[in-house]
């Protein structure tokens, strides 16, 4: 069996089918319909797929859910849909359509926090599938690409919007090339509009690029065909304003996330006293998305938009990455938001790769550029495997969150039968193995981002008004609360009497800690 396609004889080739595919899918004539796989290699695919899901379900299996995977389950559980989209969302800065999945799976089909896992697996199973069976890369670069880091760990196991972006940015780009429906195009930009900020940039970036392609044949389309294409571009721009709208930031959450040093202002200091500016998060960006080193990820970057450049397809590789880039670098970026680099870079390729009538009339540098994009997937390849393989054994080794434990132990006591005090955004990690708020000082189990939540600091007045039986509290650095709130709740009548231990895992290292002291009060 053979993994390629079968190429034309060069002789064979006519004047005009070199012309068509010196202007790749310009029009839809040149779209090229690729063969069909043979039983063998599609049966390995599957096979592929199947190892994909092994390797998936038992990492998950082992998978503590952290405080952002609770807090939009409780969102989906506590709020209608009304109130999900029209006002909370605004504090959370994303758009709802993963809140919107959660809300039907706990409305429609009564399911419990276990199931989150499942559901956020299987929106990355759908990306992955795409991917396997119908990329244009060969099958040495398709089938470890399912196995890279933020295909088979960052967004399939950890249950957030983020495992949607894959399979939507991968729609995209298999769609990308049919001229004739532009309909399809649009209900995939739509839907990839709707995950998340990262996922409103990445649509409007390849919508553009498609635009692009399209205007300078605009004149061969029929009347009727223009028609949809205009309705099409009416419901991506009302697309836009609509999510605006839902997550333009409301005042109080904006002073909040100035509070928290989320965005990348020039002279703001993390925990360790470094500056962190745009420079920094810039390099983080692209070393964190590609070969976790910044030079060497730089220059994978560079040759990957020089090629796309000569395969004239520098827009739908270049726009969506470096609007990532620029997200992640000037508003904000955690370690996690790299994947959309990732996930962009790859949707970017899918669109500029040669069908096999484009390498039939290559000449001997498009060949040689080619294989040397393909050395460097292969390499990107075995870099993010690597992660994977090191951040799936300590997932089984190690608790990504102390929330579950905390759950367990707070239900093993009796706690949520008496009255417990809260603080620190991470209590919604524990809040959604409970049924119900089990914290007297805030309103509700889900953390609402405002400035003035009084779950963001330790109220000395409320917590005298409520004179808890139980504290629960999480901290990204036990250490300082070792040495800080640990002697206050002493000197307040409480002992600690459980330690729920947890580690944020990030490819090859933790990039934060997720535990939770509980303290007990031991005298009135």
């Amino acid at each position: 069996m053979s993994d390629r396609a079968t190429l034309p004889d060069l002789r064979t080739v006519t004047a005009n089918e070199a012309a068509v595919a010196a202007r790749p899918f310009l029009v839809s004539a040149a779209v090229e319909t690729p063969a069909p796989a043979s039983r063998g290699w599609r049966l390995a695919d599957f096979g592929v797929l199947g190892v994909w899901i092994a390797v998936v379900g038992f990492t998950l299996s082992y998978h503590e859910k952290w405080m952002d995977e609770a807090q939009a389950w409780l969102f989906a559980r506590d709020l209608s849909l009304h109130d999900l989209w029209f006002h909370e969302l605004r504090y959370e800065g994303s758009p709802g359509l993963w809140h919107t999945i959660l809300w039907v799976a706990q409305r429609v089909f009564h399911a419990g926090y276990g199931v989150i896992g499942p559901i956020g697996a299987a929106c990355a199973l759908a990306g992955v599938a795409l991917l396997i069976l119908e990329a244009p890369f060969p099958r040495y670069i398709r089938w470890p690409l399912a196995f890279t880091y933020f295909l088979v760990y960052q967004y399939a196991v950890i249950a957030r919007q983020y495992t949607l972006l894959p399979v939507l940015a991968f729609a995209a780009a298999y769609k990308f090339k049919d001229r004739d429906h532009p309909e399809y195009m649009t209900l995939v930009l739509v839907l990839l509009a709707n995950t998340s900020f990262h996922g409103t940039l990445m649509a409007a970036c390849f919508g553009l690029a498609y635009l692009v392609e399209v205007i300078p044949a605009w004149r061969e389309l029929s009347p009727r065909l223009r028609t949809r294409y205009a309705i099409c571009i009416g419901v991506m721009a009302l697309t836009f304003v609509c999510v605006y709208l839902v997550i333009k930031p409301a005042p109080d959450s904006g002073e909040l996330a100035k509070k928290q040093g989320l965005f990348a202002l020039p002279g703001w200091r993390n925990g360790q006293g470094l500056e962190i500016t745009p420079a920094i998060k810039f390099g983080s960006a692209i070393s964190g998305a590609f070969l976790d080193y910044t030079l060497p990820s730089g220059i994978f970057l560079a040759a990957l938009f020089i090629w796309s450049a000569m395969r004239r397809r520098f827009l739908a590789l270049a726009m969506p990455v470096a609007a990532q880039v620029l997200l992640y670098s000037f508003v904000y970026g955690s370690p996690h938001h790299q994947g959309s680099l990732f996930v962009a870079a790859i949707a970017g390729l899918w669109i500029a790769w040669p069908t096999s009538r484009e390498r039939a009339t290559m000449l001997t540098l498009g060949h040689r550029s080619l294989w040397a994009v393909t050395a460097l997937l292969v390499c990107l390849c075995a870099v993010n495997v690597w992660d994977s393989a090191v951040v799936i054994r300590r997932e089984y080794l190690y608790p990504y969150s102390g929330s579950r434990d905390a759950a367990d132990y707070l239900k093993s006591v009796g706690a949520d039968r008496t009255v417990i005090f809260g603080y620190n955004f991470g209590v919604s990690g524990v809040q959604a193995y409970f049924d119900h708020n089990i914290l007297a000082n805030i309103p509700t189990a889900y953390t609402h981002n405002s400035a003035d939540n009084p779950v963001f600091h330790f109220d000395r007045d409320e917590f005298e008004r409520v004179r808890p039986d139980y504290v629960l509290a999480d901290t990204r650095n036990p250490q300082v609360m070792l040495s800080l709130d640990v002697p206050l709740m002493t000197s307040l009548g409480y002992e600690i009497v459980h330690f729920s231990d947890g580690y944020y895992l990030y490819k090859r290292s933790v990039y934060e800690r997720e535990a939770y002291f509980i303290f007990r009060r031991v005298r009135p």
